[in-house]
Parts: structure tokens; C-alpha cells; sequence
């Protein structure tokens, strides 16, 4: 593991442009020293071109790149202690597996042995001890993944970026690596920053995870905050199902409501809503519970009457599409709540905290 002290990443209002076609706009982020951070978007929307800018190898148009106090945005990418992993994961192809990987450590001029040793260390990390001698042709296209993530890895830079690890990583491996990889960053303290198109990966790994649409960051914040409390439909969306119900806010009194566009009307408890203003109300599909023909009204729960338009079966929970006043809304329930026995056309009873609802930009 490296021995140097983690660094801080800072980008300053960074914005990339490429064959005349801006990639990133205005990007601002914070990365701790020692943090493993995930960027989290769909394909093309600016990840690979963000690391690759921390990297040097996509120019900045405007904006700064720091590493803790030294402004690298006009530093050749060799100088700037960070290790990238393409996302393509390309090898050299006349080099075999443990040549491939010890090739920084080469470069670095570290002894042979040490080498070996390293390569050993890095090879049984990503389960591919055995492999040394192979060549890239030889391998499968996880297998090249794999070598490339222990290459990076083995390189002890300050600054590991990782574009897509595991893309070509089968369910099992994936489960596998992740949680490894979540235990060796927090014993070596390198700061990590770690792209994904996958909200299951950033969930279970990141400290915190920075959401990017479009060339723009969207929202920047630990796992549980983007989910509680989205900033918008696109960061609601990506962080998990949601329930998204159009309409605007207004007043009865000093009480702040939502009046949808199918006609229902939501009391509101969020002291932050604004007057005169759409909006969307968001709340997950967790946040439901059925209310049984005997159960007393309780507490500021409002109730909705629903019919049930289809089952969904997702192991620990089962899914019910319901309909509420023309408006299809997901209501979870664990699997050992199923005893209610909700069946498609079924009339039920579901109740809704305000608290748990979310006003959100468009």
C-alpha cells in the first residue's frame, strides 16, 4: 500500500470542450483527502472526460485542477501523481500479465523483487494469481479488466481514478471486488474517485457520490442524502424508484399544499416550499404502507383509495403498480408482508406521511 500522505482533489468551475462540443460545464467538486468518491451518470454524460481532465489528458478550457495546494491544470499528465484506469481497460499486448501490471512500478525504477512481489500481492487481490504468464490475447474480456485494475493499483499513486471497474465483471465477481476494494481503500487511505453508471456500485461503496447529467453536476452528497433528499427529478430518478407527481404549490392559510395535476391535494410539512411555484412532489415506494379495513386513522397520515393495476416480484419486496386518481404509483411491502394478498383490480387503503414527501425542482 502506499505510503504517501492522501491528497485532496478540488475542481474549480472546470469546463471541457472537445471538437467544438462541450463535455463539462462549470464543474465543481470537492474530493477529501483519503475519500473514495463515485461519479454517478448514464453513458456520455461526462464521466470518462472528467477523470481524464484530473488526468491531464483532456484539456481544460477554463476552470483549474488542484491535488491539496498546487494548481495542476497547465501540468504534464506524468507529473501529476495519479493513476488512471480507462475505461476501455487497454494492455499492452506484447507484454504478458505480471509484466503488464509491474510496468509503472518498472518505470518507477523499483527493484525487481519488490516488483514480483507487488505483482503477486496485486494479481491475488483481483483473483488471477495463476495468470501471470499469459498474454492479453489469451484472456477474457473480464479477465483484461482485472489486470488493468491491478496495473493502476499497483502504480501507488496518490490519486487512483477508476473509469468503470468493473463494467465487464460478471454479478458474482462484481459483489466480490466491490467489497474488497471498498476494504483495501480504507486501510491505504488513497484518495479514490471511481466512475459507474450503476446506483447499486456507488450505493454500497462511496463515501460520497457526486450525480452528473449532461456535461452537469447535478448534486453532490453521501449515499443517503441524494437518496432522502434529491434535488431534482433526474437525481430522484437515478438514486432509486421514485414516486413523481407534477402539480403546484399553494396556500390555505399559513399551510403549504400540493395540488396535483390529477386533482389530489397533499398537505405539506417542508418548511423550505416556495409560494406560487411548480413543482414535483417525490416520495418512494417504501414510503406507503397499506391500511387495513379495521385500522383506525392515526396520526397526519393521509390516506388515498387505489386499485391495484399490476405485481412485481424483487425477492425481498414485493412491487404493487397501483393507481391513484389516474396516476400509476409504485407501493413496495416486504416479502413477509405479502399476507395481505393484493391481487391485480383489488381496491385498497394506502397511507402516506407527509413528512416523507419531497418538493423538488423540475
Amino acid at each position: 500500500m502506499t505510503n504517501s500522505e492522501p491528497a485532496s482533489v478540488e475542481l474549480r468551475g472546470v469546463h471541457v470542450t472537445i471538437d467544438q462540443h462541450e463535455v463539462l460545464r462549470q464543474i465543481g467538486l470537492n474530493v477529501l483527502p483519503g475519500e473514495l468518491f463515485v461519479v454517478l451518470g448514464g453513458a456520455g454524460s461526462g464521466k470518462s472526460t472528467l477523470l481524464r481532465s484530473i488526468a491531464g489528458l483532456d484539456p481544460t478550457a477554463s476552470g483549474e485542477v488542484w491535488i491539496d495546494d498546487k494548481d495542476i491544470t497547465r501540468v504534464p499528465a506524468h507529473r501529476r501523481a495519479v493513476a488512471l484506469m480507462f475505461q476501455s481497460f487497454p494492455l499492452w499486448s506484447h507484454l504478458n500479465v505480471a509484466h503488464n501490471v509491474a510496468f509503472a512500478l518498472q518505470q518507477a525504477g523499483v527493484a525487481a523483487s519488490r516488483r514480483r512481489a507487488r505483482v503477486a500481492r496485486e494479481l491475488a487481490f483481483v483473483g488471477l494469481g495463476e495468470f501471470e504468464k499469459l498474454l492479453p490475447w489469451q484472456l477474457s474480456d473480464s479477465q483484461r479488466q482485472r489486470v488493468a485494475l491491478a496495473r493502476t493499483l499497483a502504480a501507488d499513486a496518490r490519486v487512483d481514478l477508476l473509469d468503470e471497474p468493473f463494467s465487464a465483471q460478471d454479478a458474482q465477481l462484481r459483489e466480490r471486488l466491490l467489497r474488497v476494494l471498498r476494504k483495501r481503500q480504507q486501510q491505504s487511505g488513497t484518495t479514490t474517485l471511481l466512475t459507474t453508471q450503476d446506483r447499486n456500485e456507488a450505493l454500497r461503496v462511496a463515501d460520497r457520490i457526486a450525480i452528473i447529467h449532461s456535461g452537469e453536476l447535478q448534486q453532490v452528497g453521501t449515499p443517503m442524502d441524494l437518496y432522502d433528499t434529491p434535488r431534482n427529478r433526474h437525481v430522484a430518478e437515478y438514486m432509486g424508484s421514485a414516486n413523481l407527481i407534477d402539480g403546484e404549490i399553494e396556500y390555505a392559510g399559513d399551510q403549504p399544499l400540493f395540488r396535483a395535476q390529477n386533482g389530489i391535494v397533499i398537505p405539506l410539512f417542508d418548511e423550505a416550499v416556495k409560494r406560487s411555484r411548480t413543482g414535483v412532489a417525490m416520495f418512494r415506494p417504501h414510503d406507503l404502507r397499506v391500511i387495513r379495513r379495521d385500522e383506525e386513522p392515526f396520526g397526519d397520515q393521509i390516506r388515498f383509495t387505489c386499485r391495484v393495476e399490476q405485481t412485481e416480484f424483487l425477492g425481498e419486496t414485493v412491487r404493487y403498480c397501483i393507481d391513484l386518481a389516474g396516476k400509476t404509483v409504485w407501493l413496495d411491502l416486504p416479502r413477509g408482508a405479502n399476507e395481505l394478498s393484493l391481487h391485480v383490480g383489488d381496491q385498497v387503503v394506502v397511507g402516506l406521511d407527509p413528512a416523507r414527501i419531497r418538493i423538488l425542482e423540475n
